[in-house]
């Protein structure tokens, strides 16, 4: 996973030109408060995330509203949900949920789906 080993080169590969990042915190949480735009802002602010909160997380891959998704999980308690968007096999758009709210609904989801 180009995220995961820091390849921003290999990221952006995966992205399209007029890629966008949104997160919702809910204010509960720290989050983007604006999207990013763009392979190399979006790029660079997922390589800051990951090394900065993702260490010792683990991931699986659910389906998110239709969509591939990812679930990050601390022990057995969902830290995060991302949703992305696809167009001709790239990511246009990623959705990231941290707001625990809506975290501890879809936790319950993912465990009785």
């Amino acid at each position: 996973m180009a995220a995961r080993d820091g390849d921003l080169a290999g990221l952006e590969k995966l992205l399209t030109a007029d890629v966008t990042f949104s997160s919702d915190g809910g204010g509960k949480v720290r989050a983007a408060l604006r999207a990013v735009e763009g392979p190399d802002k979006v790029g660079r602010f997922v390589l800051g995330v990951v090394e900065r909160y993702m260490s010792g997380l683990s991931f699986t891959r659910p389906e998110v509203n239709g969509a591939q998704g990812l679930a990050v999980w601390d022990g057995d308690l969902l830290f995060g949900l991302m949703a992305f968007e696809m167009r001709d096999g790239l990511i246009s758009h990623v959705r990231a949920v941290l707001n625990p709210d809506k975290l501890d609904f879809a936790q319950r989801q993912l465990r009785h789906g």
